[in-house]
């Protein structure tokens, strides 16, 4: 039977089947007197027709009547079941399908979505809480209390949503790990973040060119389509350039992360308290907060995980789980068994990661952004973020970090950063090397 695992996190619901292909898309829907268009199509237009967009139907799924006279949607129900059909149909609407769920969505609304994903004809056959996904095989973790004969070992895991934060108490014993605890932090989201950064932008081109991007909806569109790539280049510099269109021609900005800190740096506070009183020995961030760091040097210091960390877990659990499973619940503690070589974690040096990605020949660094788009019959790579590349990826704490993909090209990926993987784009083949100086 064919398989594949559902991540639901509304700043990008995310699939992968068991033959690797990955689909993403984020939560924005848009009404059309055609039918109703989701992902990345839908958030394109969320500025220009903010009329015809729901962006919050993932966090207030219920069947509850929407306002107005809506042809195609009831309810956010409706509109949920269109993005579900969209992401499984893209996946060759696989027969099987594991779920992971942010501990947000509450009974009646877990119950919905598994009648939601019956009625295209696909089985639910296990669901797991998205904190623990992202948290199973975190060897180091493992390692260190067989070797050090420690009782147990503790985490905090951060997972931003669209209009939300879960932060979640992971404790790993020698053979499982369970959540203690979640607290949700109701006005810390992506929006959240990228409405205030849309608004130092504004103030700033106010100050320097008397001119207001966010004054027209195509100035708010063009301004919120370039924030994900902005944030991105953000990661490892200090300073960022930026253009805006305007009557008058091109405008040339830069910004500041310093002070984007300090913007920020309000809205974290419900964060920085909730860690700083917390008894875990370390922070680990799932894919989806990733903004945090790269606007915020508090959080450089914090394990980030990669784009599928929590479904490609799942899918190397796949038999556990399903033993997990025999009565369908949400999963919140995992048996996993762990075979120790017997030596000491400080006796066992960490694979290097690779540095650079060979093309043609050429050398390409990773320590930075790298842009990979199709020009005709040969890649063009460039040593930036491009949204419209078709991979834009770097390296991030020993893990290959996927910055953006083009859905509908085919991308396959190695399933780690190291040395000699391969990563595949339509009929093109890059590898993964490493360079060492001297």
């Amino acid at each position: 039977m064919s398989t594949a695992v559902l991540e639901l996190n509304d700043q990008a619901l995310l699939i992968k089947t068991q033959a690797g292909e990955v689909y993403s898309e984020p939560g924005f829907a848009l009404h059309t007197e055609q039918g109703i268009i989701t992902g990345l199509p839908a958030r394109q237009q969320a500025w220009l027709q903010p009329q015809n967009i729901y962006r919050e139907y993932w966090r207030q799924l219920n069947q509850a009547p929407l306002s107005g006279d809506q042809q195609w949607a009831r309810h956010h129900a409706d509109i949920a079941y269109a993005q579900l059909h969209s992401l499984l149909t893209k996946a060759g609407t696989p027969e099987q399908l594991v779920l992971c769920v942010p501990s947000t969505f509450d009974d009646q609304q877990l119950s919905l979505l598994l009648g939601l994903i019956d009625a295209i004809n696909t089985t639910v056959v296990s669901v797991i809480d998205s904190s623990l996904a992202n948290c199973l095989y975190l060897e180091d973790y493992i390692e260190n209390l067989q070797t050090i004969q420690a009782a147990e070992k503790q985490t905090l895991h951060i997972d931003l949503q669209m209009h939300q934060m879960v932060v979640s108490q992971i404790s790993f014993e020698r053979n499982s790990l369970r959540i203690e605890a979640h607290q949700v932090i109701p006005d810390l989201g992506a929006s959240h973040i990228f409405n205030a950064l849309a608004g130092y932008i504004r103030d700033l081109a106010i100050k320097t060119h008397r001119f207001d991007p966010l004054h027209t909806s195509e100035g708010e569109q063009a301004i919120y389509d370039q924030l994900p790539s902005l944030v991105a280049r953000f990661g490892g510099i200090s300073e960022c350039d930026l253009s805006l269109s305007s009557p008058r021609g091109d405008l040339p900005m830069l910004l500041r992360k310093s002070e984007i800190e300090a913007l920020l740096e309000p809205r974290l506070q419900s964060l920085t308290r909730l860690i700083s009183n917390s008894a875990a020995a370390d922070i680990t961030l799932s894919h989806n907060t990733k903004l945090i760091p790269a606007l915020h040097s508090g959080f450089s210091h914090a394990r980030q995980l990669n784009e599928t960390q929590a479904v490609d877990n799942c899918l190397r659990s796949y038999d556990s789980l399903l033993k997990h499973s025999e009565n369908l619940h949400r999963i919140t503690s995992f048996e996993q068994k762990v075979t120790y070589s017997g030596r000491r974690k400080t006796d066992i040096a960490p694979p290097k990661p690779a540095t650079h990605l060979l093309y043609q020949g050429r050398a390409w660094p990773l320590n930075e952004p790298l842009s990979i788009g199709i020009d005709g019959k040969r890649l063009n790579i460039t040593q930036l973020v491009d949204s419209s590349a078709a991979l834009v990826v770097s390296i991030n704490n020993h893990s290959l970090n996927i910055l953006y993909r083009d859905n509908q090209i085919s991308i396959e990926l190695p399933e780690s950063a190291a040395p000699g993987g391969k990563i595949f784009i339509g009929d093109f083949r890059l590898q993964l090397i490493e360079v060492c100086n001297g």
